[in-house]
């Protein structure tokens, strides 16, 4: 006869094997998802990803970290995944697939620790799995994932430092004699934020707040604004970040990455504070509208209802209750931080030229919230319409919660990133025109020929020829010159110098349209680059005229 230990080992591997089916099940619904977006962009990274591979690929020929040979222009804005990517084409690898294969794990991780935030939030463990469906349907979360941008591997950076920073203070929420014996450890969470600005620099002003919020809440929870712990943590993220922040300074000569100057005015015009707020309102418009945010306002105060409620004295300080709500109101306060910030954030840089790109790192924060606020109202009306079913509250939510991912999924993916991303601009066809165009160039053009194009990834990686990148990401001048109301137009499309391209006077010219029909220094090239009449019509290829041609 088995012992109670025994049944009990053998209940908890039976719940454990249970959770791990619904996990599989769910990462497999976000591989399929993500597979369906990535056949829609051409089985391929798409073309700004190639901007990174192009410094990749230089690092490895021993050029350096740099576009083109004796220019240091720091054209990204991610150096630890362009790190990442050296090793990749190195070893000769098709860099591309690679790195989506990368971005589809770290976005089964991001999945992976939102189940497992609920542990130290204090709030329904049914939520994070929620949480985690959400995501799997979610087309931003799904397109972006399979990108070859570094968008997953920072939502994940982010996702894991913020469950690290939660983890660190569990001990903090409970009754003060059992917190104040907690010993002190190094906070990991200071080294992951680290990792995180390594990856995109917004993440330092992230840690930033993370530092704020903990300094708020050792006020309101401790009476005192610092810990030893607290401390360590951001000598933690200093150690890494400041020598690594100093080197890049060092090599470019620039307090940030090029890219952000071509794309944003530091003073935040206001053509580009309404075109970030109008693509704010087109994300939040393909998510089923401002409604699906209701759940998350209503959890976020009920949180702070009830911590008010126990500093009131409404409940024993020593009962588990109390490390519940502590818990549920310094996670859920942060996260709604984080969204606010962030949010605030894509609005003063004027958004993007996708849909979803930006949102992805905050999709986690945004469905915990969600999906908390969801369980504890149909907990509410379970309890006070029909009793007799409130011990089923976790089922039905799962059910209301299958019918809210259902319309997620339409709205947001094949609503949303499919027909105004993909529809809108046939990314497959780009992907083929480019990686054709770039590999003939490759094959048909002397080593050293200068060439200019608006798009500055596929066509400069696949040919390996020096490129002047018109619209100025990978190029000081036309990065760095002032554009009256910038905002006005699309981001990163914005800055364009043609005298200076022509004073430069590249060999071909490589773009999407018939701009240069009109510039007298340039003809069409008078070569057969492609079978394909689809791709002659999507990109166009211009020769420098000689004097024959005069």
């Amino acid at each position: 006869m088995l012992s109670r230990r025994e049944v009990n080992v053998i209940y908890a591997t039976i719940a454990a094997m249970k959770r791990a089916v619904i996990f599989f099940a769910l990462v497999l619904l976000f591989c399929v998802h993500a597979v369906w977006f990535y056949s829609a962009i051409g089985w391929d990274a798409v073309d700004d990803a190639y901007i990174s591979y192009v410094y990749a690929k230089n690092a490895v020929l021993g050029i350096g970290l740099t576009f083109n040979p004796s220019e240091r222009v720091e054209g990204f804005s991610n150096f630890l995944w362009t790190a990442m990517m050296v090793p990749i084409v190195g070893l000769g690898l098709d860099v591309g697939r690679v790195s989506s294969a990368l971005g589809v794990a770290f976005g089964a991780g991001v999945m992976a620790l939102t189940v497992r935030f609920p542990r130290w939030l204090g709030i329904p463990n049914v939520a994070g799995w929620l949480a985690a469906l959400f995501l799997a349907v979610d087309g931003s979360f799904a397109l972006w994932s399979v990108s070859g941008l570094e968008t997953p591997l920072f939502a994940f950076l982010l996702a894991l430092g913020a469950f690290l920073y939660v983890r660190e203070n569990w001990n903090g929420f409970g009754p003060t004699t059992l917190a104040g014996n907690a010993p002190v450890s190094l906070p990991q969470s200071g080294i992951v934020f680290a990792l995180a600005a390594m990856t995109r620099p917004e993440a330092a002003a992230v840690f930033a707040l993370t530092a704020a919020h903990q300094g708020a809440w050792r006020l309101l929870d401790r009476r005192r604004l610092v810990t030893r712990g607290d401390l360590v943590r951001i000598a933690a993220f200093a150690a890494i970040f400041i020598p690594y922040w100093l080197l890049r300074w060092r090599y470019y000569h620039a307090f940030l990455p090029n890219s952000f100057y071509a794309k944003v005015s530091v003073g935040g015009p206001i053509a580009q504070i309404m075109r970030g707020w109008e693509h704010a309102q087109q994300f939040v418009g393909v998510h089923l509208s401002w409604l699906i945010l209701l759940p998350a306002v209503i959890a976020l105060l009920v949180v702070v209802a009830r911590y008010v409620r126990l500093m009131r004295g409404g409940e024993p300080i020593t009962s588990s209750r109390t490390t519940q709500t502590k818990a549920a109101f310094f996670g859920l306060t942060y996260f709604a931080a984080l969204v606010l910030f962030y949010g605030a954030y894509i609005i003063y840089v004027g958004g993007d030229w996708s849909v979803g790109r930006f949102f992805v790192p905050m999709l986690a924060f945004v469905y915990l919230m969600i999906a908390t606020g969801l369980v504890w109202i149909v907990t509410f009306l379970l309890e006070r319409l029909a009793p007799q079913a409130a011990t089923s509250a976790s089922r039905v939510s799962v059910g209301v919660g299958a019918l809210l991912a259902l319309g997620l999924w339409f709205a947001s993916s094949y609503n949303g990133e499919y027909r105004i991303f993909i529809g809108g601009f046939d990314a497959a066809l780009a992907t083929q025109a480019r990686v054709t165009a770039g590999k003939w160039l490759a094959h048909n053009v002397p080593p050293g020929t200068w060439i200019a194009v608006d798009a500055a990834g596929q066509v400069p990686y696949f040919s390996g020829l020096p490129t002047i990148d018109m619209f100025g990401i990978n190029d000081v001048h036309i990065g760095r010159m002032p554009v009256a109301n910038l905002g006005s137009g699309t981001p990163g499309h914005e800055k364009f110098d043609l005298g200076y391209i022509i004073a430069r006077a590249p060999k071909y010219v490589v773009i999407y349209g018939t701009l240069f029909d009109n510039v007298t220094e340039y003809k069409r090239a008078d070569i057969k680059w492609t079978d394909n009449p689809e791709l002659e019509r999507f990109l166009t290829i211009y020769e420098r005229r000689t004097t024959n041609d005069e």
